[in-house]
């Protein structure tokens, strides 16, 4: 609700149950739905975040950083991330918040020369390697 409560366009990829479940096939879900629309933002949550990022890296298009503050969220914007992910037993809700709001509040300078380079040199990498 968080996100509809800002009048966002938000796609749940799930899980809908409180059960273990394995995050790739989550992570997978989201990271479709990002390679479908190159404007489209994703958060991803598991325990550590670090099994969604690892996860979400996998899929090519998408660049997912692991943000744990108001800096690393920011700051996955300013290298390009058109992802985050959370860590739920890392940070608590409020904090989450704010990292969400950060990241999809960051401006990008999509034309800076600096990263411009940086994002053509990823797809480099990313065609060679995935």
């Amino acid at each position: 609700r968080f996100l509809q409560d800002k009048g966002l366009k938000v796609t749940d990829c799930g899980p809908a149950a409180k059960e273990r479940c394995d995050y790739p096939d989550f992570s997978s879900l989201v990271c479709k739905e990002l390679q479908k629309d190159p404007k489209a933002l994703g958060v991803l949550i598991c325990g550590s975040g670090i099994g969604m990022s690892i996860s979400a890296n996998k899929h090519k298009g998408v660049r997912c950083g692991l943000a744990h503050d108001y800096f690393t969220a920011i700051n996955s914007r300013a290298e390009g991330c058109n992802c985050i992910a959370l860590g739920e037993r890392v940070i608590g809700i409020e904090v989450a918040k704010q990292i969400i709001n950060s990241f999809l509040n960051a401006s990008i300078d999509e034309n800076g020369q600096e990263l411009k380079s940086r994002l053509a040199r990823l797809k480099e990498i990313e065609e060679e390697n995935l």
